[in-house]
């Protein structure tokens, strides 16, 4: 059984769909954020780079993903088939799984190699805010890896807003 499903299963319906939006929303913006904060620091030398910023970076923009997550999964009306779907995605199942596995570990690791240069706190937020994101890559990595094809579906999932563009293209 999936770590998601353990998670998830004991809540009613739209409770489920809520915190599965939130979640795909916030694993997306932690695979985009990060490398455009270091893109922006190290490569175009907008601002100096500092572990504090990153993490405070990194943190306010899963938080910021995980609200649209929960905005737009507010709005689902048709609940109870999105959970069916939800549910049958093995490949997204993996990839939840591989993102909360991640965002762990991370929170671990940030802190203690990093643990003079920033607080506390937000090396281990923005540890798993990294994490959640280093999660998707790792398991898109292994399906390239395998000769699987990769999709925007791949990446979005099934949530309310982009996963109903990719599935209409």
């Amino acid at each position: 059984m999936s770590t998601r499903d353990q998670l998830f299963s004991s809540r009613p319906p739209q409770t489920q769909v809520l915190l599965h939006s939130a979640l795909r929303y916030a694993q997306i913006a932690s695979m985009i954020i990060p490398p455009v904060y270091l893109v922006r620091t190290l490569v175009l030398r907008r601002r100096p780079f500092s572990i504090r910023s990153f993490m405070h970076t990194s943190i306010i923009g899963t938080g910021l993903g995980a609200g649209v997550g929960v905005g737009l999964g507010y709005g689902e009306s048709a609940v109870r088939e999105r959970l069916i779907r939800i549910k049958s995605d093995t490949s997204q199942t993996r990839s939840n799984d591989y993102s909360l596995i991640s965002a762990t570990l991370s929170a671990m690791l940030i802190p203690a190699v990093f643990l003079r240069r920033a607080p506390l706190p937000s090396l281990v937020m923005g540890g798993a805010s990294i994490g959640l994101g280093v999660g998707v890559w790792a398991h898109l990595a292994e399906r390239v890896g395998k000769g699987q094809k990769v999709q925007v579906g791949d990446i979005t999932g099934d949530v309310p807003g982009v996963g109903d563009v990719a599935k209409k293209a």
